[in-house]
């Protein structure tokens, strides 16, 4: 069959001015697609997955340099070529959805205006035909009420609408391809089937092939024909995409494919080999183990949850009276020492408001929360909320924004121990040495700001901010959602390490359910802020009771292990 795209030898390159020598981004990189095909390019970040879909659109930023390559796209050479041609093949022959549709979105202009000004830049169309095409693709990205999108800005429409209208954007000059970059990071599982199946269906429609760049292993399970695995800039396997996936040929392919949560049964933990992977007690601190020594365990629970509500208003104007909105309503449940309770749902169902209003972070409008058998929601003493608070803790979901980028990683771990008078000045730099040594990272960077280190090292940093405090429980608010899954698998070692040792208690938030699957004894599922099901984490995933629990499990993109 006719070739689309052909990449032969790709090699980019970026001038290391230090050491006088090149790094490189890819090398020798080769890939072809048919009209019509979606292909899939899998690999940790750094592998140069992203860089193979900006050379082809000529986006590399300098100093950036394509060593050698010829990329074909129709038979004709695309490669080195001058900004003008690239101009005149964006959006008309090639087109790109980027990652977060936040930011590919301009949030100035409307959906409107900007779907028309792509139309009108790369199509012949004028006037009322125009707005007409406009509605008619986002018909066919199928967002509802398109007439009515048009009006609205980016910030007033959900993620997935978002998306969807990228997707219409990306196929306004029915270009032949598309490159499709994380488009579903971050997604809920029924936004994300509504997003693949959009996709794939223009795919079919158009005739449009995809190159599809992510690390979401059920995704490219799901609509993938032949996948590409890369590793350092290097392509370390290709095939079809249940070859790859099932019978893995290269050790890290393997290590890939042992990382991936599973959704049919819980793993006792990932097998996967990387740094920290397991916990060295002689390193893990007398600070830590002396309180977890003296405690006992208790028949009780730790936290208990009673009839919880929460409502936001909005603000009122001179045109418009105030509103009200209730994130959460009568929610109800206990938590024990030494367990992992999992709370699923939707964006909106108030997964995180719980979290905020436990944490403190929050008011409460109505109900109860006991902790240790204290009613903190209406304690009066500042001390005695404070002690209860500082013993709750909050791994985050985003390790790029919860640094504070102008401290070191030390300071960080330590900053707020010191505010709270909880540690001596001079045994914080061991304190923060030893909490980094527990989480597998390396003592030498404890003076290394933020951007010194990976999205993964920094989480870890983050962990070991939460555990400074001794904490008897912690809130984890998606804290493995922006990870390639292999460091994922690691931090969620990590975490099982953690809780095993210290009789740790957490509460853990997650879109994604197969990390809820291996991670919690216990499951919540919420929508519309109201609790729907809550069970043993075997009966959730294995007789699900509630009609929307069996549609969360059923839109999850999965392999077929068997």
């Amino acid at each position: 069959m006719k070739k689309l795209l052909e990449i032969n030898n790709l090699t980019v390159a970026y001038p290391d001015i230090v050491k006088n020598n090149f790094f490189y981004a890819t090398k020798d990189i080769s890939i072809e697609l048919e009209p019509g095909q979606i292909v899939g390019i899998l690999g940790e970040s750094g592998a140069g997955k992203s860089t193979i879909g900006r050379a082809i659109l000529g986006l590399l930023d300098p100093p950036a340099i394509i060593e050698s390559a010829k990329i074909k796209l129709n038979n004709d050479v695309i490669s080195n070529r001058d900004e003008k041609f690239y101009e005149s093949i964006r959006g008309k022959k090639i087109g790109y959805i980027f990652q977060n549709p936040m930011t590919a979105l301009n949030p100035v202009l409307t959906i409107g205006e900007q779907i028309m000004e792509t139309i009108e830049a790369n199509t012949d169309l004028q006037g009322k035909r125009v707005k007409q095409y406009a509605l008619e693709l986002l018909e066919k990205a199928s967002v509802s009420f398109a007439e009515e999108r048009l009006k609205k800005y980016p910030h007033q429409l959900s993620g997935g609408l978002c998306q969807r209208i990228v997707f219409a954007i990306a196929i306004a000059a029915k270009p032949d391809l598309i490159i499709a970059d994380e488009p579903t990071t971050a997604l809920d599982v029924t936004v994300q089937k509504s997003v693949l199946h959009t996709l794939t269906t223009l795919c079919q429609q158009e005739n449009i092939a995809i190159i599809l760049i992510t690390h979401d292993m059920g995704v490219v399970s799901e609509i993938c024909n032949y996948v590409y695995v890369l590793r350092n800039g290097k392509q370390v396997e290709e095939g079809p995409t249940r070859e790859v996936l099932l019978k893995p040929q290269t050790t890290y392919s393997k290590e890939l494919m042992a990382s991936v949560p599973r959704i049919d049964r819980r793993l006792e933990r990932f097998q996967v080999t990387k740094i920290g992977e397991k916990i060295n007690k002689s390193t893990a601190l007398s600070y830590l183990y002396a309180k977890r020594l003296e405690q006992k365990t208790s028949d009780s629970p730790l936290l208990q949850v009673k009839n919880l509500s929460k409502t936001f208003f909005t603000s009122k104007t001179l045109f418009k009276p105030r509103k009200e909105f209730q994130a959460v309503k009568d929610v109800s449940f206990e938590v024990f020492q030494g367990e992992t309770v999992g709370i699923i749902g939707e964006s909106g169902s108030g997964k995180s408001t719980i979290g905020r209003m436990i944490l403190g972070l929050h008011n409460i409008s109505s109900g109860q929360i006991i902790y240790k058998g204290n009613d903190i929601s209406s304690a009066k003493d500042k001390s005695v909320r404070s002690e209860d608070h500082l013993s709750m803790q909050c791994i985050f979901q985003d390790p790029y924004s919860s640094l504070n980028p102008r401290m070191t990683a030390g300071e960080n771990i330590t900053y707020a121990l010191r505010v709270h008078k909880m540690v001596e000045k001079n045994k914080t730099e061991k304190l923060a040495a030893d909490l980094m040594a527990l989480v597998g990272l390396e003592q030498s960077g404890l003076n290394k700001l933020p951007h010194a280190f990976s999205g993964g090292q920094r989480q870890r940093i983050g962990i070991a901010r939460a555990l400074a405090f001794r904490p008897d429980f912690i809130f984890c608010d998606e804290p493995t959602s922006s990870l390639d899954v292999s460091v994922q698998a690691s931090i969620l070692n990590l975490l099982k390490d953690l809780q095993q040792n210290f009789s740790l208690t957490l509460l853990f938030v997650s879109h994604d359910l197969a990390v809820i699957r291996q991670m919690c004894d216990r499951v919540i599922v919420m929508k519309d802020g109201v609790v729907l099901e809550q069970n043993t984490n075997e009966n959730i995933f294995e007789n699900p009771q509630h009609i929307y629990t069996k549609s969360l499990l059923d839109a999850m993109p999965r392999i077929d292990f068997n």
